[in-house]
């Protein structure tokens, strides 16, 4: 009984010894594993940061884009205005254009505004009416 009872003892010293290293071999893999996370949440948070970092550059220029378009329009508008104010003929011609458009004769046009009868049928197609003669 009693060697029945040592080889016990002594399945059982084998089995905790195995499963004592089992422990150990799962320990340093969980040990490992728990590394490379930490490893790759470092990485993550850095490359977020770049992101960011991009995104609000990003942003940052878009809206200085925004700004020099809107300066430039404005500037655009200014000089279009200066130059219709300062040009009689090219404001004669956009008054004719908008009398054709609202049905005005070529003949009225051209009494109204001494321009020639070709220029009023010319800003008559170019206002996409037709001219209308009548006489």
């Amino acid at each position: 009984m009693i060697d029945w009872l040592l080889q016990i003892v002594e399945q059982v010293s084998v089995v905790s010894s195995l499963l004592a290293v089992a422990l150990l071999v799962v320990g340093y893999y969980l040990f490992q594993l728990n590394q490379q996370h930490l490893k790759l949440n470092k990485k993550l948070t850095l490359l977020q940061n770049e992101v960011r970092a991009m995104n609000s550059g990003q942003l940052g220029m878009g809206r200085e884009i925004r700004k020099v378009a809107q300066e430039i329009a404005s500037v655009e508008t200014s000089q279009q205005q200066q130059i219709q104010q300062s040009d009689p003929i090219s404001k004669n011609f956009d008054q004719a254009g908008l009398l054709l458009s609202r049905g005005a004769t070529i003949e009225e046009v051209v009494e109204a505004f001494d321009i020639s009868p070709a220029e009023a049928e010319l800003l008559a197609i170019m206002r996409n009416s037709a001219p209308s003669h009548t006489h």
